[in-house]
């Protein structure tokens, strides 16, 4: 949905069918558990996508992940010479010779997704949550704990300016956005209430009938791409089936 936003149709973006309101169980991964990472599950370090992508700050955060590798005895000898990390940052970020980025999106800005305010109020909520947790005594002593909070109390701070702007009006929502289920039903109740009886006034009616004789075809180029989209999907999944049975047919007559 983050990656192809305009294949989904309004129905299948509904927040009941993508979020629901059932009850998660926290778990831990049994991969942790039962050690098949070799140093356990402990992050080494923790790396913002955003500040990544950011021109001031994305190759300092290129050499984050540079150093980690550097330091690794398995990976180490392998990384190229820190001369060379501010190029290979400029390479794909700056002159966008890599795989394409959210930020390459064509025909979208970040800002052409919006949320609604009781959106918006949960998401500081959870974020509030992860602060104070990471903040405790049983975490404030690890490096990695405390950049969590750095970026996270960030990534706060924008947040509570976009539910600011959503309040003020400065930042309107349409049916389009990520609106959530109260207030989808305001907005259901108060088109109820304008329009009883599913009509109008002359000038309404007149206008909403010129409406319809002007197509959009908006729709049927979605067909197409969600058409696409799954069958390059299908494509996958049967060129993997065939490895698979290439792989079984080896091992069986080495």
């Amino acid at each position: 949905m983050l990656m192809m936003p305009t294949v989904y149709t309004l129905a299948e973006l509904d927040y009941d069918l993508v979020v629901g309101d059932d009850e998660v169980t926290p778990s831990y991964d049994p991969h942790c558990d039962n050690g098949d990472v070799t140093d356990g599950c402990k992050p080494v370090a923790i790396i913002s996508a955003e500040k990544l992508q950011d021109y001031a700050e994305g190759p300092a955060e290129t050499a984050r992940i540079a150093n980690v590798l550097l330091k690794d005895s398995r990976m180490g000898k392998y990384v190229i010479d820190p001369k060379a990390w501010d190029c290979i940052w400029t390479e794909l970020i700056q002159n966008k010779k890599g795989l394409k980025t959210v930020s390459q999106r064509p025909g979208f800005v970040e800002k052409d997704y919006n949320f609604s305010k009781e959106m918006l109020e949960e998401m500081i909520w959870q974020l509030d949550r992860l602060i104070l947790k990471y903040r405790g005594s049983l975490w404030n002593t690890k490096e990695t704990a405390n950049r969590i909070v750095e970026l996270i109390v960030e990534h706060r701070s924008l947040i509570q300016t976009e539910l600011k702007e959503v309040n003020s009006g400065v930042r309107e929502l349409s049916e389009r956005d990520f609106l959530g289920p109260t207030e989808r039903r305001r907005r259901l109740k108060v088109k109820e209430e304008e329009e009883p009886d599913g009509g109008g006034d002359g000038a309404a009616s007149s206008s909403s009938a010129a409406k319809k004789e002007k197509k959009d075809h908006t729709e049927y180029f979605n067909d197409l791409e969600r058409k696409a989209f799954r069958d390059k999907r299908k494509a996958r999944r049967v060129k993997r089936r065939q490895a698979q049975r290439a792989k079984k047919e080896t091992d069986a007559n080495p």
